[in-house]
């Protein structure tokens, strides 16, 4: 018979990594504006009609002036915009040659935790990141991570993160 105890810790995960992959394993991000530290602002490689700004988490900063290498515990959010469009669709660029930023559209969260490439196949892992989507106001998104896995995957050299080289800089 299992103590009350055991029972609990097992239900609330205090025992073992996840048992299941996916997006419920990222913590909603919180005041991250105000506790992270924001290391990046500029047009987003993957979508010519958004520019992004990027937050990470002391662990994360604290991790890559250490050995370069982002720990379990680190957190990386993007808030994602869409961009200001000219007539033609194509989107406004600034006298500095950057677009444009209109209104936050999303919040992409990636968190480093132990097991979190658990259950998926070889060419999602993603080095323990897990993603996440959120609305503007906060609202866990039920969105497919597919795209982010896929995207990230080949960057193991650089902690799979697009953004690596400004982290800590």
């Amino acid at each position: 018979m299992k103590s009350p105890a055991l029972v609990a810790a097992l239900t609330l995960g205090l025992l073992a990594p996840p048992l299941w992959a996916g997006p419920e394993n990222v913590a909603d991000p919180g005041n991250y504006r105000t506790s992270f530290t924001q290391y990046f602002s500029g047009d987003r490689t993957a979508n010519d009609k958004q520019v992004i700004r990027i937050f990470a988490n002391e662990t994360a900063i604290a991790g890559k002036q250490k050995d370069g290498k982002l720990p379990y515990g680190s957190v990386v959010v993007g808030e994602l915009y869409s961009v200001k469009l000219g007539a033609d669709g194509t989107a406004k660029v600034s006298d500095l040659g950057q677009r444009i930023p209109d209104q936050l559209a999303a919040i992409v969260v990636m968190e480093r935790g132990k097991g979190f490439d658990q259950g998926y196949p070889d060419a999602l892992t993603t080095g323990d990141w897990e993603f996440a989507v959120f609305s503007p106001a906060g609202e866990r998104l039920d969105k497919d991570i597919t795209a982010c896995r896929t995207c990230h995957h080949p960057l193991s050299d650089k902690e799979f993160l697009f953004s690596y080289q400004h982290l800590g800089q």
